[in-house]
């Protein structure tokens, strides 16, 4: 049986998207706890943190309709590398935080993410066949939660028996999220590159494989019965899932494919479920956990709720990616949407009593609940990401990085919008609840609406 070399890449490419976001995402949860216990040192509060995230997306909403053409232009790799430097500045920063040093890196972190999100998606999804399409994307999502996981739990270990986060503890947390985001930079050196006709290859070896067990001739063999997509050609089953005109290069490119992406109908019931990307993506990060930490008085509750989330989005990705063909999109979208409603308001409702003073002997058993809770947020999350990126593979299949630009700029001006909720109505995390539940709503209807064959 042949080997597909766009294996490897894939794994390697969610091996450098794992430890990036292993570094980022376990310093910036526990970011406004820091600030808050700094006491208002050199400008920086709890709020500090949010308005970084705002800087942060901020950036990614006006820098990811770039990230394509720049891609190209340095190279896929190269651009990746780069991105995974400019993402690692917030922890930089934490060795000697100021205000705008701080937001001067969140401004940085914002353009490595917006071209790390569009170039590490377009990579996998230019590394995979209409076969491997769902499958890859699953990998994809999973590894950067393994990632999620592994940086808060680093975080939590840190901060475990503690109250406060003193300097001692920062600088051990700066040191370990940077060293964390930096071994994402070797595994590109060990990717392969893919000669032009390599499809035409696989497909000859995979001719002389049934060649070999059917005893048949290699022609015959190319409508073998029992092989997977019956009565397909296997130059169709393995062509990328990608077909570019590479002459078509530049920012105004991909400024047009955005506006002809915007355009089709399809798009519009699309920009719901992107929009609640942002929603699932800021419910734990850091939303909903500097809330209950707030309320209960344990930093180390940050990073055990995005350890959770974690192992909820791992949980999602492989039930979606295995689900997905033998169900659909549509309806797996529509389901785990309209399950995030009912996570929000068991979470407004354990918040409100599980954690007031009138209920201290639940208390132990509410964080239980919580973190179960972000265990379900966790999996809708990833569960919609996952139905978002096979529905922009099988929807735009030859624009797919004007698709992920969108994707990423609708989720990022999501994230800025809650953030921004976030500063202004800082104690009252029911109102952000009650509006992530209306957008969950709305996009399990835009999931059932959907008109494609899947």
């Amino acid at each position: 049986m042949f080997r597909d070399k766009r294996v490897l890449n894939v794994l390697l490419n969610g091996f450098g998207v794992m430890m990036v976001y292993a570094g980022m995402m376990g310093g910036a949860m526990v970011m406004p706890k820091i600030f808050k216990d700094m006491k208002g040192a050199r400008g920086l509060t709890e709020n500090s943190a949010f308005y970084g995230l705002i800087i942060s997306n901020t950036a990614v909403v006006f820098f990811a309709p770039l990230t394509p053409s720049l891609s190209r232009l340095l190279g896929t790799r190269t651009s990746i590398i780069i991105s995974v430097v400019l993402c690692g500045t917030i922890n930089n920063a934490l060795f000697y935080p100021t205000e705008y040093l701080m937001y001067g890196a969140f401004f940085l972190n914002g353009l490595g993410c917006a071209l790390l999100r569009v170039a590490a998606l377009a990579y996998m999804t230019k590394n995979s066949t209409r076969i491997t399409l769902s499958t890859n994307n699953s990998i994809h999502w999973m590894m950067l939660t393994v990632g999620l996981m592994l940086g808060n739990l680093t975080v939590m270990l840190v901060n475990i028996e503690t109250t406060e986060i003193d300097n001692d503890k920062r600088y051990t947390i700066a040191i370990v999220t940077s060293s964390l985001c930096l071994l994402a930079i070797p595994g590109y050196f060990f990717t392969k590159s893919i000669p032009s006709n390599y499809d035409d290859m696989l497909a000859a070896e995979e001719r002389e494989h049934i060649h070999a067990q059917t005893k048949r001739s290699p022609t015959e063999a190319t409508s073998f019965t029992s092989f997977p997509h019956h009565g397909t050609s296997l130059s169709t089953d393995y062509s990328p899932i990608i077909e570019e005109d590479p002459g078509e290069r530049g920012v105004a490119r991909v400024l047009v494919g955005m506006y002809h992406v915007m355009l089709r109908n399809e798009t519009l019931w699309l920009l719901a479920p992107m929009f609640a990307a942002g929603v699932y993506n800021s419910a734990y990060s850091p939303i909903i956990p500097v809330a209950v930490c707030n309320v209960a008085g344990k930093p180390w509750l940050v990073s055990a709720f995005g350890i959770l989330a974690g192992l909820g989005q791992l949980a999602g990705a492989f039930l979606t990616g295995q689900a997905i063909d033998k169900v659909s999109v549509r309806k797996i979208g529509s389901v785990v949407t309209a399950f995030a409603v009912l996570s929000f308001a068991m979470v407004g409702l354990i918040v409100e009593m599980g954690f007031s003073d009138r209920w201290t002997q639940w208390r132990s058993m509410s964080e239980s609940i919580i973190l179960l809770l972000a265990f379900f947020i966790g999996a809708c999350d990833m569960s919609n990401n996952v139905c978002l990126s096979v529905a922009i593979g099988r929807l735009f299949n030859g624009n797919s990085d004007s698709a992920f630009s969108l994707f990423v700029t609708v989720m990022s001006f999501s994230m800025i919008t809650w953030y921004l909720f976030q500063t202004i109505i800082h104690s009252h995390l029911y109102i952000i609840l009650f509006l992530y539940s209306i957008v969950s709503i709305a996009a399990a209807f835009s999931f059932g609406s959907m008109k494609f064959n899947d």
